[in-house]
Order: C-alpha cells, then sequence, then structure tokens
C-alpha cells in the first residue's frame, strides 16, 4: 500500500484528540458505543453513579447521552422517544468552584451561592436544550413552539421578561452577573439567591407548555464530582436523594472519589436506596477491552484516512449504532478488526524474542557470559557451548538463570537439555515448565543494559496489556507510535516497526511516569512509591536465579508498625488515580480495609522500569516499609529492605539510570 506524507499526518492528528474535552460536547460522530451499553441501564429514574478510573470514558458517555449529542445536527434519524430523556451535561469548573470557600465567609454562607449558581446553570441547559432539540431533525418538537411559551412564573423570582427568549438571555446575564461576584466577592451579601424551586419550575412549565415533551424526564450528569467542595457535594448529594422524575441527578466519579455522603440534613447517602453504581472499569473489562479499543483505533483511523480505511478494508459505521451491538460480538466482526490492528502493530512470540537474544551480537554476549559465570561460580567442568542450543534458544536462554539455583545441579540442567533436544519428556516443557515459567525474567534480564534495541513492548496484544484497561493510554501508545513515523517516507505497508513500537511504549510510559507528581493532593507521593515499587521489581527480575519471575503485583504484610489511617487514604488516592489497582487478597485476613487486598502496579509504568508487564508473581512487602516508600521513595530501598525481600544484591548500577528528568 502506497502511502502519503499527508495520510500519516492527518492520522497523527486524529490520534492527538484521545480526551473527550478535545471533541467538542457533541461526540454523535466520534462515539464508540460501549459494547455493554444495552445491558447496563445508564438512563432510569434512580439516580446513577457513574464510576471509573481515568481514561475509562466517563466523560465521553455522559456528552454522548447529553442532548448535544442525542439531538446532534449530524444524527438525521431521530428515535420518536429520543425526548423521553434528555441528558443535561455540566462538569464542574474546578478552579472557579474552590475560590467559592473561605475569604472571610464559612461553608454555611458559600452553600446558598453555590445553589444558586447551580440553579442558573442547570436552568441555562434546560432552555438551551429545548431550543437545541427544536432545530434538530427531531420532528416530534417543531421551533416554532418556543414562540408561545410563556415563564409567567419566573416573574416572581424577579425576572423582567417571561418569553424563552427573554429568560434565556437573563438567566445567562445573571450568570455573568454572579461569576463577578464571586469573583471579587464584595456585593455578595446582596445578590439575589434562586432556590431550586426556580429550577423544577422551569422543568414543569417546559413539560407543560412544549408539544411533545410531556413525558420528558431531564437527566442531570455531573461530571468530575470528587473535584467539588465537600459542601458542595452534599448539596448535590441532597438532589441525588430527592431525585424523581421530571428532574434526575447523576454523578461521574472516579474510584474511592466520594468522600462526602452527607446531606444538608441528618441523611446520608445509601448504595442501592439512592442510587445505581455502574463501574465502568468493570462493565469494560466484561464485554471485552481488547474488542473495544481496536474498535476504537480504527475508526479513528478510517475518520482520519478514508484511503487508508478503504484498503484495509475498514467498515466501522456500526460502532455508533446502538442496534449493531449483536453483530459486534460477532466472532467474524471481532476477528476482522483484529486481523487489521494485528497488521498495523505486529507482535512477537516467545520464540521471536529468543531470536532476538541470539541474532543480537550484543545480547548473544551477555547470554554466553552469564551462562558462563553461573558455571564459574558452581565449579563445573561443563562449557557454555554446552547450554547454547540453537534449535532450542529459548531453552538456553532459560539456562542463564536455573545454572545460579544452588538447588540444581548443571550437569542436571544439561541432562533435561539432551532430553527436550530427543523430544522426551523434561522439565522445560513439561508440567514443571522452566521455560514457560522463566523465559520473559530470563530475556529482560538480558537485555537491561541495551534496552532501546529490543521489541519487547510491541504489538497490538501488548499495547493492550500496556494499557491496563484505560482507552486514554491505548490511545497514547499509539499516538507516540505514529508519531515516531517520518512525514516524508513513502511506506510501502501500513504497518509500526516493532522496534519502533517498543520506543514508543518507553516514552509513553517515562511521560505518564512524570504525570503521577500531578495528581493532587498526593502526588509526591505518589510519584515516590512509583519510583520505590517499580525499583523493588527490577531488583526482583534481576535476580540471576530467576526465583520470583515477572513480580508486578505485591501484598502488604503487617509488621510492628501496623497501617495507619494515613496508609489508608494513600492506597485509596492510589486507585483513585490509577496508579495501583486493588484486588482482594485470599490470604490476608487483616481488619485494615487496605492489608486486606494486593496491589498491581499499573502496567503502563513497565516500560519505564523495563519489567514485565504481565500480572505474575507477588511478593510481601512490610508495612512500615510502604509508608517509608511513598515517603522517601527510592531511597526507602535500603541494604536492609533488599535482604528482608531477598533482593539482588550484585551491582545493578546499570539496571536504571538517574532519571534527572523526573525529579
Amino acid at each position: 500500500m502506497q502511502d502519503s506524507t499527508s495520510e500519516i499526518s492527518q492520522v497523527k492528528h486524529s490520534l492527538t484528540k484521545n480526551r473527550s474535552e478535545h471533541l467538542g460536547k457533541d461526540v454523535w460522530s466520534d462515539f464508540v458505543i460501549p459494547r455493554f451499553f444495552n445491558r447496563v441501564q445508564l438512563i432510569s429514574t434512580m439516580p446513577i453513579r457513574l464510576e471509573g478510573g481515568r481514561g475509562s470514558g466517563k466523560t465521553m458517555l455522559l456528552r454522548y447521552l447529553s442532548y448535544h449529542s442525542q439531538f446532534s445536527a449530524d444524527r438525521t434519524n431521530i428515535p420518536d422517544n429520543a425526548a423521553d430523556s434528555i441528558g443535561l451535561y455540566w462538569k464542574a469548573d474546578t478552579q472557579f468552584l474552590r475560590i467559592m470557600q473561605k475569604r472571610g465567609l464559612t461553608d454555611d454562607d458559600w452553600s446558598p451561592v453555590f445553589d444558586h449558581y447551580l440553579n442558573l446553570r442547570l436552568g441555562l441547559e434546560v432552555l438551551s436544550s429545548i431550543k437545541l432539540i427544536s432545530e434538530s431533525s427531531y420532528k416530534a418538537v417543531d421551533k416554532g413552539a418556543l414562540e408561545t411559551v410563556n415563564f409567567e412564573g419566573v416573574l416572581d423570582f424577579g425576572f423582567e421578561s417571561s418569553d424563552f427568549n427573554g429568560v434565556l438571555r437573563e438567566i445567562n446575564s445573571r450568570i455573568r452577573k454572579t461569576d463577578t461576584i464571586i469573583q471579587n466577592i464584595s456585593g455578595i451579601s446582596s445578590l439575589e439567591k434562586l432556590p431550586v424551586s426556580f429550577l423544577h419550575y422551569l422543568v414543569d412549565a417546559v413539560k407543560d407548555q412544549v408539544p411533545g415533551l410531556e413525558s420528558t424526564v431531564f437527566s442531570v450528569y455531573i461530571d468530575e464530582y470528587e473535584n467539588l467542595l465537600n459542601y458542595q457535594q452534599r448539596i448535590i448529594n441532597t438532589r441525588i436523594k430527592h431525585s424523581e422524575p421530571p428532574l434526575i441527578f447523576n454523578i461521574a466519579i472516579k474510584l474511592n472519589g466520594m468522600s462526602e455522603t452527607q446531606t444538608l440534613s441528618e441523611e446520608r447517602l445509601e448504595n442501592r436506596a439512592d442510587y445505581t453504581i455502574v463501574n465502568l472499569d468493570s462493565e469494560i473489562k466484561r464485554s471485552g477491552f481488547d474488542d473495544f479499543v481496536s474498535e476504537i483505533f480504527l475508526k479513528k483511523l478510517s475518520e482520519a484516512s478514508p484511503t487508508i480505511a478503504k484498503e484495509l478494508k475498514i467498515d466501522l459505521n456500526s460502532c455508533s449504532n446502538p442496534e449493531s451491538l449483536d453483530y459486534r460480538f460477532s466472532a467474524e466482526y471481532k476477528n476482522h478488526c483484529r486481523e487489521i490492528v494485528d497488521g498495523i502493530f505486529p507482535g512477537r512470540s516467545h520464540q521471536d524474542l529468543a531470536d532476538e537474544i541470539f541474532e543480537t551480537p550484543r545480547y548473544y554476549k551477555k547470554l554466553c557470559s552469564e551462562i558462563e559465570r553461573a558455571l564459574t561460580l558452581r565449579h563445573s567442568q561443563l562449557s557454555a557451548e554446552d547450554f547454547i542450543l540453537q534449535k532450542n534458544r529459548k531453552a538456553s536462554i532459560v539456562c542463564s538463570s536455573l545454572l545460579y539455583r544452588k538447588t540444581l545441579d548443571p550437569d542436571q540442567v544439561k541432562l533435561e537439555l539432551i532430553k527436550l533436544e530427543n523430544n522426551t519428556e523434561n522439565k522445560f516443557t513439561n508440567k514443571t515448565a522452566w521455560e514457560h515459567n522463566n523465559f520473559i525474567g530470563c530475556y529482560l534480564r538480558i537485555i537491561r543494559a541495551h534496552k532501546s534495541g529490543s521489541t519487547f513492548y510491541s504489538g497490538f496484544d501488548v499495547y493492550s496489556a500496556l494499557s491496563g484497561g484505560n482507552v486514554r493510554h491505548f490511545l497514547e501508545l499509539c499516538k507516540t507510535a505514529f508519531s515516531l513515523l517520518d512525514d516524508s517516507t513513502l511506506i510501502e505497508s501500513f504497518i509500526i516497526d516493532r522496534g519502533l513500537q517498543h520506543i514508543a511504549a518507553k516514552s509513553t510510559s517515562e511521560e505518564l511516569v512524570k504525570e503521577v507528581a500531578r495528581f493532587t493532593p498526593l502526588g509526591t507521593q505518589l510519584s515516590n512509591f512509583v519510583k520505590a515499587l517499580g525499583r523493588i521489581f527490577q531488583l526482583c527480575q534481576d535476580k540471576e536465579t530467576q526465583s520470583e519471575t515477572e513480580v508486578t503485583h505485591f501484598g502488604i504484610k503487617e509488621d510492628e508498625s501496623t497501617l495507619t489511617e494515613d496508609d489508608d487514604k494513600f492506597f485509596k488516592e492510589a486507585e483513585k488515580w490509577g496508579v495501583l489497582q486493588a484486588i482482594e487478597s485470599t490470604k490476608n485476613k487483616s481488619s485494615a480495609s487496605a492489608a486486606i487486598y494486593d496491589y498491581v502496579l499499573n502496567p503502563v509504568y513497565s516500560p519505564f522500569f523495563l519489567i514485565s508487564y504481565r500480572k505474575g508473581r507477588k511478593i510481601e512487602i512490610e508495612a512500615s516499609t510502604l509508608r517509608q516508600m511513598y515517603l522517601l521513595g527510592e531511597a526507602a530501598v535500603t541494604a536492609e529492605v533488599r535482604k528482608k525481600l531477598r533482593l539482588s544484591t550484585v551491582d545493578d548500577s546499570y539496571i536504571q539510570p538517574k532519571q534527572a528528568t523526573l525529579l
């Protein structure tokens, strides 16, 4: 396939738009409907708490459910029942809302100001939604109907006019005046504050006076709820608690983001009784993350370059149609998408990696030297050549660690190699599985000194695994890989070289490790912890014996220093920001909430540390050590800690150069 530089440039540009904020409020043409869409009730008279990690698609989904997308100008055939539910999307302006505190006023003083501001903003959304719907292709609401609407009740709230456009103008005017007063604080006591009854009046009046909206329920979707101040959350909680048609309040929130369950009364929000929880991470995983991100990538690719889409036979019109979900679950469709993305992002097998070791001089030299060193330490008379088998390269690479194990005699390892060569029962490939269990660890240990020349982090399946269920991380990896392509070069086939993919993964990982420090309010501690934990996993995987292969997660071992409230808060923040993923431990019966889980490091950080991205074995780390890790960073990985964890004690200065850019 001949591909022009302009085509590559278009693709690169499309991949930079990996956040919903880059697409605007109307995402109808960009949205890939999640595969769980028909299984989960996202539109209901029961409030919904939509939770998920960063990059799980919360904002994109809410914008799709809002009137901007459901009544999009790009949607030519809108169902007759589309107005049964009208979504109102509101994302909290964190910087603005956070100035509604202190400055000589208490939370009790600020509460009616925020309530007033919220009523204005949502009132504006109600009227704006009706106006847009009347201008859309939706036939049930006529534009002329708005000319006869008379909101005479707003006169009781101090409005000067009651016609539709007059009320719309005055709401906008009041928002501007409120913005100014809040910024300057002067005059805030004399601000005429609108009660929530104003919003309810607008909703009822619209239903009564606009033909076609008699049965409408307005669903308010509040995004990034966790960024609201506590008193602001209490106001939203009250509205959730008392939601009923025709006005339902819903929130989108990061995991562990709800710090406040209190309402304005003595009541608290109660799960199941007051709202339904929809966990996007779980739903996406359950419905197939690989399939979902392959569609998202191919949709961006096809829209950026119709020529490439035609040559690759990409047809993803069904992605935006809820009625096509059954087809998207078919093996034929999934296999077709997978075949295309595998072709663009070719991967490599374990055999390919073994060939890389044997065919790259510096890697092959390292393999031989490790075997020779092990034989010398074991006082064996055998030579490295006795363990280098061209026809069984994976087994030879695994020998570079087996020979260090004191429980294994080199002659015994050699005997098992002979059995392997003769295709008889052997410990390399039978249930002992020396090859399967140790190959990746041995491979990483050999390439560590020259990691940039590897192809380890390549392949669509690897990019998907590195993403850890985060759509944004997957697109970041793809964007970086494409950014490394030379625009001036014509490529014969639309394929990203494996080596280029590996470099892109390392580059993306480094940027995302830097990003951790910006996760408020515990960014510094989270950054310290990631570096310390990555260092420990490096040392685990650099042990000559590879006795604990591909260590990527840990359990908490409570010592004389039990977990504190601050420790618990730290681990919840790590989950909230996706730095760690909690999985329930089958062994730890601690009463401390954090200690009942094992924790997996986000795999997207793996390339930075050159460790495995797969969920391998775990190690137990004492609570006191973990505390020092988030307080001190890599400095917490002392000689004593290494000894306790039985980590590598060899000179590992080459393992991870000091990253000045990450300080």
